[in-house]
C-alpha cells in the first residue's frame, strides 16, 4: 500500500505533561509516513524544548502568543499540514497504533474525496467517552449529523483538501466547533465509514481542557444554535433540529452531574449551570432523571431538590 502523508494535529494550552504523552503515542503508530503539527495556544511550557530534544523531524512546533482557542488552533495547524490527509489529536486523548494504518486503508479502499473516516472508542481505557457514545454508522452525514449524531474530533481522518475547502473550524463559536464542522461538511455531501473497532480513548477527564467551563459550554451552545436552528429547520423539519437541541442538553446535563457527583462542582455551582441550561429551548428535565439514576442517587439526595423543576413536577 503506498502510504500518502497524513498531518496530525495537537493543539495544547498550558498542558505539556498531556501533549508530550499525545506526542509520543502519534510516534508509536505502526503508520510511518506522517507528520506531527503541535500547536502551543498562547502557554509557555517547554513543550518546544521537549519536541526539540525529540531529533524528530516529523514532529513540527508552532505556537500563538496569545491564547486564541481551540478552532483557531487547529486552523493553524491545518494551514501549516502539508498531507494528503489530516487527523486532529486533542492533548487528553490517545490512539492504538494502528488507527491510522486501519482507515487509511478505509479511505484508499473507497477512493472517494468526500469521505471522512472515524473509529469507535475503547470503553474500558477511557475515562471520558461512554461505551455507546460512538455508533457503527456509515452513509450521507446528513443522515446523522443533522439528527444530532456526534463524533470526537480525534477519531477522524479525512482529506485535507476538504477540510480547507470548508473553511476549517469556526473561531466565531465558543464550544460545538466539531459538531460545526461535521455540519458543514453534510452540507457539501460528504460520506462518512468508519472502523468497526476501538481505537481511541481519554486519559484525562478532571484537569483544565481547552474548553472545559461550563459558562463556555454554555455560551456556546446558545451560538451553534443560532447559526444552525433555521437552516436545519427549513430544510429537515423541526423534529429533526430538536434531536440535535436533546443531545446537546443530555451531554451537559450529564456533564454537570457527573461533575457534581465527583465533587468538581459544589452544589451551588450544578444548580446554577442546571438553571442556565433550563433556560436553553425545548430543554427538559425529565431526561436528568435517568442520568442521576445511573450514579446511584437515591430521589431524596438528587439535584431535583437543589433546583426549579416545574415542567418535571
Amino acid at each position: 500500500m503506498v502510504e500518502p502523508l497524513i498531518s496530525i494535529v495537537i493543539p495544547t494550552f498550558d498542558r505539556s505533561e498531556l501533549a508530550q504523552g499525545a506526542i509520543k503515542n502519534v510516534l508509536d503508530q505502526s503508520y510511518n509516513n506522517f507528520e506531527v503539527i503541535v500547536v502551543e495556544d498562547g502557554s509557555s511550557t517547554g513543550l518546544d524544548e521537549f519536541i526539540k530534544g525529540l531529533g524528530n523531524e516529523k514532529v513540527i512546533y508552532a505556537s500563538h502568543e496569545t491564547n486564541r482557542g481551540l478552532a483557531a488552533s487547529r486552523n493553524t495547524g491545518m494551514n501549516l499540514s502539508k498531507g494528503d490527509y489530516i487527523a486532529f489529536l486533542d492533548d487528553d486523548d490517545r490512539w492504538l497504533k494502528d488507527k491510522l494504518m486501519m482507515q487509511v486503508d478505509i479511505m484508499q479502499r473507497s477512493n472517494n474525496p468526500k469521505i471522512m473516516v472515524y473509529c469507535r472508542n475503547v470503553p474500558e481505557k477511557s475515562k471520558r467517552y461512554s461505551s455507546g457514545q460512538i455508533r457503527n454508522i456509515k452513509g450521507p452525514m446528513s443522515d446523522y449529523i443533522f439528527q444530532g449524531f456526534l463524533l470526537p474530533s480525534s477519531s477522524i481522518l479525512m482529506h485535507t483538501s476538504a477540510l480547507k475547502s470548508i473553511g476549517g473550524h469556526s473561531t466565531d463559536l465558543i464550544s460545538c466547533i466539531d459538531h460545526d464542522i461535521w455540519m458543514k461538511l453534510a452540507r457539501k455531501g460528504f460520506h462518512m465509514d468508519l472502523v468497526e473497532e476501538g481505537l481511541i480513548y481519554s486519559v484525562d477527564d478532571e484537569r483544565k481542557r481547552m474548553v472545559n467551563e461550563f459558562d463556555d459550554r454554555l455560551e456556546g451552545i446558545k451560538q451553534f444554535f443560532n447559526k444552525w436552528k433555521s437552516e436545519i429547520v427549513e430544510e429537515y423539519g423541526i423534529e429533526s433540529w430538536m434531536k440535535i437541541e436533546r443531545k446537546y442538553h443530555n451531554q451537559t446535563s450529564y456533564g454537570i452531574v457527573n461533575s457534581y457527583r465527583k465533587g468538581v462542582l459544589l452544589k451551588h455551582q450544578a444548580t446554577y449551570y442546571l438553571n442556565q441550561l433550563n433556560s436553553l429551548e425545548h430543554y427538559d428535565y425529565t431526561w436528568l432523571d435517568n442520568t442521576l439514576s445511573q450514579f446511584g442517587l437515591e430521589k431524596s439526595t438528587r439535584l431535583f431538590n437543589y433546583i426549579p423543576l416545574k415542567r418535571y413536577l
